[in-house]
């Protein structure tokens, strides 16, 4: 599968659009912009640019707890996101719902959980309407490591494989559930777990971008064409805390340096500086990001508080 140069500078670009949109969270969280808890995906952003990049405009996607760039990827409105987080009248939900449970109907959305797990039923749930409809679309079930231990998760394979849903589990292993490292909670990896079922699964490098988007492509037409589920673990790693506010007490900090040698920003620029692609080119893709964001910001700043919030008087 050969990759234009067009498409890798827009991979760079919603990479880097995607990490510079969760620092400012951070920095609106720690101003008090943002009220209640936010969970960032600093580290990942290769992730959701791979795996969104592999669908198509009808499908369906219900993020993680942790999905503002799994929603950026699909062409969420960072505007209109910011101002949902800021709980402002001009956000995705008119500022109701905040970070865990944002809606995008506009970019099929159907909807993040704050629940660990509740994604999974949901998905069987959107799989079987696209089923009723003989629509040609698939759903993509994010979800974390430490989710898969959830007994939903079980009960949600067993119902996609059985009634031959068209939904893609996209695993975004971390290897931390809140502060908790995977090798605590479980012995094999996730993948394993969907041998139990007739379920096709692939796993890929979480840091790479083009190696997700070539394997989730390859993964969804499988889904469009036979009409079954499939599973993809992605090996990744999240740079903050569980929260943006969270110190990262749990994890050494040996561990965090070793992961940040493998930044999918940074090498993946340096990866298309290498193949020839010009430092102006690159510069431009910046330069546009810095211009979104500010616009954003800007966006959210200026949007009255959302009606709810006043009522409550917060």
């Amino acid at each position: 599968m050969k990759i234009e140069e067009k498409q890798k500078l827009k991979f760079l670009g919603k990479m880097i659009l995607i990490r510079q949109f969760e620092y400012k969270i951070v920095d609106f969280a720690r101003s008090g912009k943002i009220f209640g808890s936010v969970h960032l995906c600093v580290g990942e952003e290769a992730c959701a640019v791979g795996s969104g990049s592999a669908l198509k405009k009808e499908d369906y996607i219900i993020p993680t707890h942790r999905g503002h760039g799994q929603a950026i990827a699909k062409g969420t409105d960072i505007k209109k996101l910011l101002a949902e987080i800021s709980a402002k009248e001009s956000g995705l939900c008119k500022g109701r719902v905040g970070s865990m449970h944002f809606f995008d109907k506009q970019n099929n959305i159907v909807g993040s959980q704050g629940i660990l797990g509740a994604q999974f039923p949901i998905a069987i749930g959107v799989g079987l309407a696209i089923n009723l409809r003989e629509e040609e679309s698939i759903v993509a079930c994010y979800f974390g490591d430490g989710t898969s231990n959830q007994g939903l998760f079980y009960e949600s394979m067993n119902f996609a494989d059985l009634w031959s849903l068209p939904i893609l589990f996209v695993c975004i292993n971390n290897l931390y559930g809140m502060g908790t490292h995977y090798s605590k909670t479980c012995k094999i990896d996730i993948f394993e777990k969907a041998k139990l079922f007739s379920i096709k699964i692939d796993t890929a490098d979480g840091n790479s971008v083009e190696e997700t988007y070539k394997k989730t492509s390859m993964l969804a037409e499988y889904i469009r064409k036979n009409k079954r589920p499939a599973l993809i673990e992605l090996y990744t790693y999240r740079w903050l805390g569980h929260s943006a506010l969270d110190s990262r007490p749990y994890r050494p900090k040996e561990e965090i340096e070793e992961w940040k040698k493998k930044d999918p920003v940074k090498n993946y620029e340096e990866k298309l500086l290498n193949e020839g692609i010009s430092a102006k080119k690159i510069e431009d893709v910046k330069a546009s990001v810095k211009n979104q964001i500010s616009e954003a910001v800007k966006f959210a700043d200026e949007s009255p508080f959302s009606k709810f919030t006043k009522d409550m008087e917060i």
